[in-house]
């Protein structure tokens, strides 16, 4: 859609210029079809100024709605018609993105796509049961990182692992190059891969969530290099005795008591390939409020690591989007996915 006001173009609908404000032609044609059915030259004087009453008191209604976070929340639970294929533009803003607070203000300015999602049923082990019904997207880019954030309905909240019967909560974002193919990239056209974990955001915020967290009145058996250690963590073994936690000593990103972030930026080349980056430089923050999940994800536009996606503005690329819901079982290839579609990054003015 392009915009009356300023001419700026944007790829989803809505009723307003995420830029500007302006409402669309379609909806200034609906605001001038209202006030010619109520503004008739009978009694119109009298009628315009109890409109006029009416309207100021709507407008401060709504100041203090703004005022107590209202209208925020209701803004970011538009809803925009269902996309089957993701159309996401990545807006162009100055100075620093919103990465710890998916509700702050400039997530606001822009609109979201409304993106349906299906089950993955293309490799084992297949997700059974419905598929998370949509996913909400935004983006901005700096021109130096990129931001997604990514909103969800979860009534569940499962940000906890230590029971072999809990699974976490999460969200994927998959950048690829303009021929990147759906299933997790090629060996000559590899993906780059960002997954937010709540687990390991649990971790970041409240200490390393071991045996206690779901188990709290477990007792262990005395032993001497943790006596007055009252919450002890793999790090808090002597070394010598490490070598008994299999996956901190063999270096197991999964396994890892401490994390630079709650995203965990990958490499694929296929199913089942997906690796770990050496550099762990992508950034992340969920809040889970009111039944749902709002997450962000960032990555430098720069490739850190080799094979790593480079994005630049004003290029087009391949994105689809996963989310995980740990209360109904999805794990791995368990997941609810998008189809694959485009991202472009809004260049500069």
């Amino acid at each position: 859609m392009r915009c009356s006001r300023c001419g700026r173009t944007w790829h989803v609908g809505g009723d307003a210029c995420p830029y500007c404000g302006a409402p669309t032609e379609g909806q200034a044609e609906a605001s001038r079809k209202e006030a010619g059915d109520h503004g008739g030259t009978s009694g119109g004087g009298a009628l315009s100024r109890r409109r006029f009453l009416g309207g100021l008191a709507l407008a401060g209604g709504a100041a203090g709605l703004a005022v107590a976070g209202l209208a925020a929340t209701r803004t970011f639970l538009s809803q925009e018609p269902v996309q089957q294929v993701p159309q996401v533009t990545s807006h162009l803003v100055s100075g620093d993105l919103p990465v710890e607070d998916p509700y702050a203000v400039a997530w606001l300015r822009i609109g979201e796509q409304r993106l349906a999602m299906q089950v993955q049923n293309v490799v084992v082990p297949f997700k059974t049961g419905a598929a998370l019904p949509t996913v909400s997207v935004r983006s901005l880019h700096n021109g130096r990182e990129i931001a997604f954030r990514l909103e969800w309905e979860d009534p569940h909240l499962d940000d906890l692992t230590v029971r072999t019967d809990q699974f976490r909560d999460a969200c994927g974002v998959l950048l690829g190059s303009p021929t990147a193919v759906w299933t997790m990239g090629s060996p000559d056209d590899p993906v780059t891969i960002l997954h937010w974990k709540a687990d390991w955001q649990r971790d970041l915020e409240q200490g390393y969530q071991d045996l206690e967290a779901a188990f709290p009145n477990a007792a262990f058996d005395f032993y001497p290099p943790l006596v007055g250690v009252a919450r002890p963590s793999p790090e808090d073994y002597p070394p010598e005795a490490r070598h008994r936690l299999p996956g901190l000593a063999v270096g197991n990103p999964l396994s890892q008591p401490r994390r630079p972030s709650a995203v965990e930026k990958l490499q694929a080349m296929g199913p089942g390939t997906i690796l770990t980056l050496p550099t762990q430089d992508a950034r992340g923050r969920g809040v889970w409020r009111d039944g749902r999940w709002a997450v962000v994800l960032t990555k430098r536009l720069e490739p850190s690591d080799q094979g790593e996606l480079r994005l630049e503005p004003g290029g087009s690329y391949a994105v689809a989007f996963a989310v995980w819901l740990g209360s109904a079982g999805d794990r791995g290839a368990r997941k609810s996915i998008s189809q694959l579609g485009t991202l472009w990054l809004e260049a500069s003015r």
